[in-house]
């Protein structure tokens, strides 16, 4: 990885009127589909919309890819299982999702996923893009004629490449007719709300807000707050040059871990620039998430060095959203205030919603 992305990596709404049209599970419920794709697929733009649909329990949520294996998901090194290939979901579900969900996705431009999208945007599902899975979705040709958003980082560059769609800045989600898309990252949380909104109305919306620890996840945001500074591009390079002070920090998981806690914590890690972790449990055996997602395990206890530095997720007791700022709050002490900045910058997490203590 060169210095110059090791510094990247770290770092008008309109109501939408659509309801469930496809194939519903045998409860009725809707059907959200989550693309991963084996070439790697963002951690927490597919944790926690998964976790989030799955666990507040209004829709049947499925994981397809186009073909069955470990799906990698960075910037962490853990990996899941797809529950369905493309091909399959269609056979079981001919009329289509009504919601698919779009991860920033390393190829951006698979054919199969592409046309897939394509399919089911034409059978009328919901497309929602978190943070750049919006390249794959404007390369589908879904947001030609569109308003939409994506990381901050991105969008000039979206723009250039797809000028026939309205890059909107200043808003953590953009609702287009049948086309969803958020800002960065973080921006996962509250789009993921919005859409439960959209299936089951704002009381439960507002119900698995509470229990996950949001006060608030309107669409109201502030792009200009995200840039990479000279400092923060010098101190990237320098933490980045400086291989012989990389750590490795280790975070256990077991059985019923929190989902989204996890995803925040992994996702925040590296892009320290300094840390890297890895998942360990008792046996190296991979662990069920509360949320039901088999998720792999870097290794056994018995493999952690005794110099690794250890992370633990935050109670269960806690609210899920909470780790991102326990995370905030243990980096900070290990490698300063320019790693609280190079996490939130990376991940869009408005300063307003950061932890007081990781302020610079």
């Amino acid at each position: 990885m060169s210095a110059r992305h090791a510094v990247l990596v770290s770092l008008g709404f309109v109501a939408l009127a659509t309801m469930p049209h496809g194939d519903a599970s045998r409860d009725g419920r809707p059907v959200v589909a989550i693309i991963a794709d084996a070439t790697g697929t963002e951690l927490t733009d597919f944790m926690i919309p998964r976790a989030t649909l799955a666990s507040s329990g209004v829709a049947q949520v499925v994981t397809v890819a186009p073909r069955l294996g470990r799906i990698s998901l960075p910037p962490s090194q853990i990996g899941i299982e797809p529950d369905l290939t493309m091909a399959a979901f269609d056979a079981a579900h001919p009329d289509g999702a009504d919601f698919v969900v779009v991860p920033a996705l390393v190829d951006r431009t698979n054919p199969v996923v592409l046309a897939w999208l394509r399919r089911q945007a034409a059978h009328g599902a919901t497309i929602v893009a978190i943070c750049e899975g919006a390249w794959t979705v404007a390369e589908a040709g879904l947001l030609d004629g569109r308003s939409a958003t994506s990381h901050w980082h991105a969008l000039d560059k979206l723009e250039k490449k797809y000028p026939g769609t309205k890059w909107v800045r200043d808003r953590r989600y953009v609702v287009d007719d049948h086309l969803i898309t958020s800002a960065g990252v973080t921006a996962a949380l509250p789009v993921s709300l919005f859409v439960i909104e959209r299936i089951a109305g704002r009381r439960v919306a507002d119900s698995v807000a509470q229990r996950i620890g949001l006060t608030t996840w309107d669409a109201t945001h502030e792009t200009a707050e995200f840039r990479v500074t000279k400092g923060m591009y010098v101190k990237a390079i320098a933490n980045q040059l400086a291989w012989w002070r990389h750590e490795e920090i280790a975070v256990p998981v077991v059985d019923g871990v929190d989902e989204i806690a996890l995803a925040l914590t992994l996702d925040a890690i590296p892009r320290t620039i300094r840390g890297k972790a890895f998942t360990w449990s008792e046996d190296g055996a991979s662990v069920i998430g509360r949320q039901g997602l088999r998720v792999s395990v870097d290794r056994a206890r018995a493999a952690v060095p005794s110099d690794a530095r250890e992370l633990r997720l935050p109670a269960t007791s806690t609210p899920s959203a909470a780790a991102l700022d326990s995370a905030l709050v243990r980096l900070t002490q290990w490698y300063g205030p320019d790693a609280a900045q190079l996490i939130t910058t990376g991940m869009e997490y408005p300063t307003k919603h950061a932890c007081p203590a990781c302020r610079s």
